[in-house]
């Protein structure tokens, strides 16, 4: 139960976390309204299974032929986490959104930025390639994996729908841009502190899981 926890934790400290898929959604809602941006949601969540099939399958047959990659890969995954805290802890809040974007948008196409924008997401690449390697590993269950994969799916459809309906109103597009530093510093602080966790967990005992 306390590896779930972990798990789940640490999944949405990561959806939340500022980055394309946020610029993008947020764009979409100011800009072509709620409907664009929860479409956008949707193609990200979608766009997440890319990264968790490879990520599944692609880490087991690495751990088949090279034991002692997937170690360098667990620490690299901890290193990206105190990596993401510590960029997003010291970036500084943006004042603007871009406006640059047409005014109305097809379904289809919000849709398909959205897939597009998370599937060719670098950030999310590296998350979900960590977090499968670092913390759930591929001696889990097929149906545990997919399991957590349906989990990381969801959360980005949750989390940026509700980014979607709040951005699309002004009054609280102004009340998230106000407060975006402090959000940085809390999220990026414990993020950084939970990628020094998992790293010392592999350190200390590299051949042992790091949840129960």
């Amino acid at each position: 139960m306390e590896g779930l926890f972990l798990i789940l934790g640490i999944i949405w400290l990561a959806v939340v976390s500022p980055g394309a898929d946020f610029a993008m959604v947020s764009r979409l809602s100011c800009i072509d309204g709620r409907r664009a941006g929860l479409l956008a949601a949707l193609g990200i969540a979608i766009g997440c299974w890319f990264h968790i099939g490879y990520a599944m399958f692609g880490i087991a047959i690495v751990e088949r032929l090279f034991p002692q990659f997937l170690i360098v890969l667990k620490i690299s995954g901890a290193a990206y986490l105190i990596y993401l805290g510590g960029t997003m802890a010291l970036s500084q809040p943006a004042s603007t959104l871009d406006t640059t974007l047409p005014s109305r948008l097809s379904g289809s196409r919000s849709l398909t930025m959205g897939l597009l924008t998370n599937g060719l997401n670098p950030k999310t690449a590296v998350f979900v390639v960590s977090l499968y390697a670092q913390v759930i590993g591929p001696g889990m269950p097929l149906a545990a994996q997919l399991g957590y994969g349906a989990v990381i799916s969801l959360s980005h459809l949750i989390w940026f729908a509700a980014v979607a309906t709040f951005l699309s109103r002004p009054s609280i597009r102004a009340r998230v841009l106000a407060r975006q530093r402090l959000a940085n510093a809390c999220i990026g602080t414990i993020l950084i502190l939970l990628g020094v966790v998992l790293g010392l967990s592999d350190i200390v005992s590299p051949g042992a899981p790091t949840t129960t």
